[in-house]
């Protein structure tokens, strides 16, 4: 009768799991004005995910340029379990992001609060009134007027970079993934969390060991975000989490010591402009207005110094490291780049001031086409809510289709920066594409490294800040060269959810006399 049971019940499980499959990875066949990609798991590549051969991101491009959806405005795909949307239209991309934001303001990518509190909280992964609340409040912490006031810190950062670099042999070859990321370990270190890091010199400081620690893509870390971004309900069920146990514990503590520093170095009048003074001026108006339980909100600052740890440190040291590696393969772009870094310096009398670093024009460009060719984050997702007292979304004049509640919607980034409606001979680094000339002829979704909308990156003018001091006080002195180690066609890492050069970007570093 075991037996008997065991078998029956297995053909069950058999049973129901092919009625699911049948049911999910058929759904783009029922509509035929969708054009769509083969219905099965994991959109046809299933071995490819399991064995990181790519990872979603990456397959979303493959799916864009598929010369079938040339035309199309969008492509029915799926996901790990359930149909999915790419859209290609950039109108429509602009309604999705900006236009109609209403109907598309959480991402389907949800953190199970109770089993990775810190992660649940973050702005990036928080459901819409908590997204909100802590953007409104933090937002004014980007003003170009805070930044102003933040940047000498950054400054401070910027002269050991240069004393560090000078304290090397006059040509020296050097990761500059690990380099950079050095650098903005301790710019983040001094302008989140209130303390002097040094890991340019000690790179195997704490600080900077847990900072790597998030960004670094194990197996089992690639394995924790594929369940966090498709199948978040079983993010408990598998132990998956965003921050590791100990770099949670380490927030906790980092964060709750250095606001109570603080509150008794402000009682004094001092004042060091950086996002823990913001910190403190947060939770003295929680403490006053009572909307807030103390303890719960100091959780919530503690989670978004989380994800402006995480996403300071990776998008900024990967982006720095990125624009080397082709200016180094075309020195002429680095002579130019370099003429407008020495000339800021000559006009600040050997410093480089807040204004003179904005006002940067080349930079930008070489900043922003890097940024083309390698967008740190190659896809953008967005769940389809219908508003209360609203229509459900139609597609038309697109395409005769309604949204249904729940479905992801994927962009790719990645896709569109090399696409050759937008960009002629795409794998070209070309920072002239952002001429003021060109940008105003062309569609502004084609180009989306920081997002669009409300949800885009908050943290985009200080990334641009510190990308654009980084390379400034690298480049002033130094120039960097390919080596016999440069890839000069670099592979992406397939375990990253991020756009990660595989194997690092390996350059030469020369001290230049002149």
């Amino acid at each position: 009768m075991l037996l008997i049971a065991v078998v029956f019940s297995v053909v069950v499980i058999i049973l129901a799991l092919g009625f699911l499959y049948h049911r999910n990875f058929s759904y783009w066949t029922r509509f035929k004005s969708v054009p769509s990609g083969p219905g099965r798991i994991f959109s046809g590549n299933f071995f490819d995910f399991i064995t990181f051969k790519t990872n979603f991101g990456y397959h979303l491009k493959t799916i864009y340029d598929d010369e079938k959806f040339t035309t199309a405005p969008v492509v029915g795909v799926y996901g790990l379990y359930k149909p999915c949307l790419l859209i290609r239209d950039l109108d429509l991309i602009k309604s999705v992001l900006i236009k109609d934001f209403e109907y598309f303001r959480d991402r389907f990518t949800k953190l199970d609060y109770h089993h990775d509190p810190l992660g649940g909280q973050m702005m990036f992964f928080g459901d819409y009134p908590l997204w909100k609340e802590m953007r409104t409040k933090l937002t004014p912490t980007f003003t170009s007027g805070k930044l102003k006031n933040m940047y000498p810190l950054i400054q401070q950062v910027g002269e050991n970079m240069s004393k560090f670099l000078h304290s090397q042999p006059m040509v020296f070859q050097t990761e500059l993934r690990d380099l950079c990321a050095r650098f903005t370990t301790d710019v983040i270190a001094t302008t989140v969390f209130g303390f002097k890091s040094n890991s340019l010199e000690n790179p195997s400081e704490d600080f900077h060991k847990e900072v790597r620690r998030l960004t670094y893509f194990t197996w089992h870390r690639a394995f924790d975000f594929i369940v966090v971004m498709f199948a978040p309900k079983l993010q408990r069920l598998m132990g998956c989490k965003i921050l590791y146990p100990e770099t949670e514990q380490f927030l906790r503590v980092a964060i709750t010591q250095a606001i109570a520093e603080r509150e008794t170095a402000n009682s004094g009048g001092e004042k060091r402009n950086d996002i823990i003074d913001i910190f403190v001026k947060l939770k003295q108006e929680a403490a006053e207005k009572g909307e807030w339980e103390i303890d719960k909100f100091m959780e919530c600052l503690m989670a978004q110094a989380g994800i402006f740890m995480i996403g300071g440190f990776e998008t900024s040291s990967t982006t720095m490291s990125n624009a080397l590696l082709e200016l180094a393969k075309q020195p002429e772009l680095q002579s130019r780049l370099r003429d407008e870094i020495k000339e800021a310096f000559v006009e600040g009398q050997g410093v480089i001031s807040y204004d003179a670093i904005s006002k940067m024009n080349y930079m930008d460009m070489v900043i922003y086409e890097t940024l083309r060719l390698y967008p740190v984050l190659p896809s953008l997702e967005r769940r389809y809510a219908t508003p209360p007292g609203k229509p459900a979304y139609s597609l038309k004049p697109y395409c005769d289709f309604t949204l249904p509640e729940g479905m992801p919607i994927y962009i790719s980034p990645y896709a569109l920066h090399y696409d050759e409606k937008f960009w002629p001979n795409p794998r070209k680094f070309d920072p002239e594409r952002f001429s003021l000339e060109q940008k105003a002829n062309r569609h502004p979704m084609a180009h989306l490294p920081f997002g669009n909308g409300p949800h885009n990156c908050i943290g985009t003018r200080l990334g641009m800040i510190q990308v654009k001091a980084g390379l400034s006080y690298i480049l002033k002195d130094h120039y960097v060269r390919v080596c016999n180690r440069t890839e000069i066609e670099p592979k992406f890492e397939a375990k990253a959810n991020v756009l990660q050069v595989k194997g690092g970007v390996f350059l030469e570093i020369v001290k230049d006399e002149k």
